[in-house]
Order: C-alpha cells, then structure tokens, then sequence
C-alpha cells in the first residue's frame, strides 16, 4: 500500500499545484504596496481557508479536468506550417469513353475512282470499303482512355514551373494487342495475352507520353489586391484560350480532344485593373540542324528565311488571380450587380519563305541529312486576326444567374505564292503545277445566352462560320485550293475542334463549325441546384445550314437538325459520370452527288462515276467518366 500511495499523491499534487499556484499568482498581485494585509482582513481570510477547504475539488474532478485539457491538446491543430519552397500543386484528370455510333457515316459511302468516299467525315466501316464485300455493317463501337497530369512546381513565391502530361493519350481499349505474325505463341491477335505499351513506331505512331506543356513564370511583382501594378514573364510551350473558345481553345474540357499549344514568350502587365499582353510567338522553324545520326545538342535552325512568325497584342479585363475571383463573387452573390468582361486580341502572322513541298509532304524526311536537296521558295504571306470578346453575367437573386457571351474573329491576309498541283491521269498522281496568289478573307462568331432560375436553365447558342464557294468545305477534308488553280480566295474560317456544338453533325461528320450557321436552344434541369453539385438532364435541339451551298456533298443549303439528351451527375473538379445520346436527322445538303469525289474529264469539270446517294439519320451513344483534381 505504501508503494502506491507515493504515486498516488505525487499525481494529485501535479494537477493541483498549477491551481494553488495560480491562487498564490493572484493573491500577490492584489496585495498592499508594503506587503502587510490589515488584521481584520487577516481574521476574515481565516474563515475564507476553511470555506476553501471544505469546496475543494474532488480527486475524479480533478483528474477529470486534466483528461479533458489533455484531449484539447493532442486534437488542436496548432499554428499551420509556414509553407517551404519549393512545392508543387497537382491538377489534372483521368476519363473514360465509351462510345457507340449508328450509321455516323450516314450510309453515303460510294466506290469513286478505285477509292471510298461518302458525305460524312467519320468513315463507312472497313467492311464497306473497295476490296471488301459489302456487309451491312452500320454499328461502329469502343471506348478510349486518357490520364492527364498537369503540375506546377513553385519554385518561389514569383517562380514557377508548369508542364502537361498526356498518358495514354486518347488510347483506344484494346490497340496494342500483344502478338505478332512471327511469334510462335502469338502470331494473330486472337491469341494475344496482354496488351503492350503503345510507341511512337508501332501503333499508330503514338507514344505513351506526350508532353503538351512546359513553360517557366516570373511575377516579379504580383500584389496581394486586385488593382495594383501586376507584371509577370513567360515562356516556353503552352495552351492558349481565349474568350469562348472559337479561335484558341486549351483543350482543358474534360471532353476535349485537341488543344491550342503555341511557342512563345509573353510579357503581362495589369493596369488599373486592365491587362496588357505582348508575346512573340514561332509557329514553324523548318528544317533544322538536328539528324537522326546525332540527335543530341543545341539545335539551330537552318535559316531564318522559312520561319513562320506570330506578334501578338491582348488587352482585356476578367478576373485572374484570387483576389480578382474574391471580388467577383462579391458583386455578383453579395451585391448582386452584373459583372462585365471583356477584350480584344490581334494576332499578326508572316512567312517570307517556305521549303519546296509535295502534296504528300515528302519534303519532312528531307530535314534529316539532305541538307543539299532543300529547296527554299517564295512565299510572302501575311494574316492579321483580330478577335473581340464580350461577357456579361448578373445574378439577381440568390436563384437567378444570366450570361450573355459573344466572341468574333476576322482572318485577314494573303498568300502571295501558292504551290497548285494537277491531276495527271497517265502518271495518275498529282504534279506541281505552278503557283497562284491566295486571298484570305474570312470570319466567325459564336454567341451564348443563358438563363438559370433555381434548377431550371434554358437559353440560346448560334453561331457562324464563312465558307469558301469550292467542294471539300468539312474539317477534315482534303485540301481544295492547292488543286483547284481557279480558286483564288479562302474564304473558310474553321472554329477550333474543342468547341463543341453538338454530337454528330459538327463534331464528326464536318468536324467543326464552317461554311454555315447553327442555331441551339436548350433546356436543362439540375435537381441539386448547386454551384459545387449537379445532378441533371439536359436537352438540345439544334439546326444547321450552309451559307455556300456549292460547297456541299449534296448541293444543298440545308445540313440537317440534331436532338441530344444528356443525364449526368457531376461533383466540381472532382467526379463526373454522364450518358449521351444523340440523334442527326441529315438534309439535302449532307447527300452525296454523283460526281462527289470523282476526277475531272477534259473540260476541268468532275465526271459521273458513281451513283447518288441520299444520306440516312445516325444516332450516337456514349458514356463518359472523369476523376478530377
């Protein structure tokens, strides 16, 4: 018993003696300057010990209290570190594809010329080809994957490093089969065991890596408000976007497929609340010093005379760094006032020279070694681009939000020497066949409007693209200029791919917006109702017509009307899970003609080779899956 009780009153004594000493803290505070305490003060503290006694704590209070303060202090979690340098923030995502399409092709697929070509951009099944036997295959389906990883390295607080990681980019499930025809375990795929790692020779040509940025910051002056002198330096390769999306686009939508990557260096000031923005950017060096024989080094480029240059020049005002978001968000929820951005961006582009090509691009191995075959040729092109954005948004009340967004491009320019090639039917292929002047005049538009009133939102998408009065009009159609010598004016403007309009009739059978003008309303109705979450279904009903008729696989105006239905669930910048489901219901303007695609007779003019053929409604079905971070 003795052994424990040392212990025993050795811990009361611990909890206690902080309490008493604190009491002794106090009593000699309140003391008399001399120290001495009145004697009928002295007579009353005689009867305050004793009350004090008796209403002393227990010891199950006591070691109470001390438990309670301990678990205090083990839970808090203190002052937070002051953060180190260099650190590194992780963006980027993962996605999952699924998809199924009838009939993309819009059953117009025709034999011209020993070769298969049909109204549509997404081509007929292999099994529809010329040495094929028609089968009646309509269904097309697969699923591809991508991981992006997309870091920045903070180096200091005004330094900084970002690059992009592209993993298994756009990887179709089930291309890198493991067999091969001189395995003796694996000669076909049927017996393949695994699948391999796709290589930029095997494959498709397409490594397992890309690296689509990487790019070096300096803010040397970069306040903490949002009004103060800004200034900030970059450069290196990296993804431009600008107002919708319809010139450049960075390709950062979860569901986007191309992106706008440039090469430049940028200086960005802010001025009273407006930025400025200067960069000088190479579009294309031609050939180089680096050869297959010593692929290491600096390289260098072989003359200045070929290179493609951009000057660019941007002043805008939307918000950028956090305080600008801080506040925006109070104007627009706190104060509910409408909030406007807006800028005007002008791009100028020049070549003096350019190397002497082909129309199958022989020229490009002829970098590596042939120094003494490349040929230079003058090309005295120019382009200026001016792009105006515009964007309003209001927030009534706490369950009302509007957004008005318009940007324009004009593409204006020419291209003094044009290489043009004709159609040689004895040596059947295509010869140069002198140069013409190229005019460039074209422009585009695309307008936003949106409504939200609690979980409903409707509103309005158009837009507009010129067009060339010439066949081949699509995206990703051949070439019409370089081989028709009477066409003198590009009068096409391209939106970017990674704007998406719709499902099928822009996305994959023109393969973007040109030549025509849409018209989309919808309608969309989130049961959450939130900024962060959105369980919802969408509807879009949209119509498309071409402006230059001539331009068409079917002589037509009219392109065709398009239903698509979406249902989706995502959770911002972290989950998405989503089903689509698309219907194109084609017009006049998506047939196909008899002489669509067939050469030319003696006359200049395309002659009938095949029969005409009108196009059939498709359908598509996907599923779509995105981790975020």
């Amino acid at each position: 018993m003795r052994q424990l009780a040392l212990p025993f009153f050795l811990a009361v004594s611990l909890i206690v003696s902080p309490a008493f000493a604190n009491d002794e803290e106090v009593s000699a505070d309140s003391a008399p300057a001399g120290g001495e305490a009145p004697a009928a003060e002295a007579a009353g503290d005689e009867d305050l010990v004793e009350d004090d006694l008796d209403e002393l704590p227990s010891l199950d209070d006591l070691l109470g209290k001390k438990a309670a303060d301990t678990a205090v202090t083990w839970a808090s979690t203190g002052p937070a570190p002051e953060r180190g340098y260099p650190w590194i923030e992780h963006h980027g995502y993962f996605r999952l594809r699924l998809d199924g399409y009838h009939r993309a092709f819009l059953g117009t697929q025709v034999h011209a010329d020993g070769k298969t070509v049909n109204s549509s951009a997404f081509r007929p099944p292999l099994s529809e080809n010329v040495v094929n036997t028609s089968r009646g295959e309509k269904w097309i389906g697969g699923a591809n994957m991508r991981f992006r990883y997309a870091p920045t390295l903070h180096v200091a607080p005004a330094l900084s490093i970002t690059a992009e990681f592209d993993i298994l980019d756009n990887l179709m499930l089930g291309s890198t089969p493991d067999y091969d025809p001189d395995r003796p375990d694996a000669p076909f795929a049927a017996l393949s065991r695994s699948q391999v790692s796709p290589s930029g020779t095997r494959f498709g040509g397409k490594d397992a890596v890309a690296v689509k940025q990487a790019y070096a910051t300096w803010a040397p002056f970069r306040p903490s408000d949002s009004k103060k002198f800004l200034l900030e330096f970059s450069g290196g390769r990296m993804a431009r976007h600008w107002g919708l999306g319809i010139l450049e686009n960075d390709g950062q939508d979860l569901d986007a497929d191309f992106g706008t990557y440039v090469d430049r260096i940028n200086l960005l000031t802010r001025l009273w609340g407006i930025y400025l923005e200067l960069g000088y950017g190479w579009v294309a060096n031609g050939p180089s010093s680096i050869n297959a024989v010593q692929p290491f080094g600096e390289p260098y480029d072989l003359t200045n005379k070929d290179d493609v240059t951009d000057i660019a020049l941007a002043i805008f005002q939307k918000p950028r760094t956090d305080a600008e978001r801080q506040d925006r968000f109070t104007k627009l929820v706190v104060r509910n006032k409408p909030a406007f951005d807006w800028g005007v961006y002008l791009v100028y582009r020049s070549q003096k020279m350019d190397i002497a090509d082909s129309p199958d691009g022989s020229f490009y191995p002829a970098q590596f070694g042939k120094y003494d075959t490349l040929v230079l040729e003058q090309r005295d092109a120019w382009m200026v681009t001016p792009d105006l954005w515009f964007k309003v948004e209001w927030k009534p009340s706490a369950k009302e939000h509007v957004r008005f967004e318009l940007e324009a491009v004009g593409v204006f320019g020419k291209i003094n020497h044009v290489p043009r090639y004709s159609w040689k039917s004895v040596e059947q292929s295509w010869n140069r066949d002198g140069e013409a002047p190229l005019d460039i005049k074209s422009f585009g538009f695309a307008f936003e409007g949106e409504y939200t009133w609690g979980p409903v939102s409707t509103g309005l998408h158009a837009g507009l693209a010129t067009g060339t009065d010439a066949p081949y009009f699509g995206y990703r159609d051949q070439s019409n200029f370089l081989f028709d010598q009477s066409i003198t004016k590009q009068r096409s403007f391209f939106f970017n791919p990674d704007y998406k309009v719709d499902q099928l009739l822009y996305r994959h059978a023109i393969g973007t917006v040109t030549n025509s003008f849409y018209l989309k309303p919808f309608v969309q109705y989130d049961l959450f109702e939130g900024d962060k979450d959105a369980l919802a279904g969408r509807i879009d009903i949209m119509y498309a017509r071409a402006l230059n008729a001539a331009a068409t696989p079917g002589q037509n105006a009219n392109l065709g009307a398009e239903l698509d239905v979406k249902l989706f669930y995502e959770k911002k910048g972290v989950f998405f899970a989503g089903f689509e489901w698309g219907t194109l219901f084609p017009l006049k303007g998506m047939n196909i003609t008899a002489t669509y695609g067939c050469g030319p007779g003696a006359d200049g003019n395309p002659v009938a080779c095949h029969e005409a053929k009108k196009a059939k409604w498709s359908m598509s079905v996907r599923g779509r899956f995105g981790v975020m971070f």
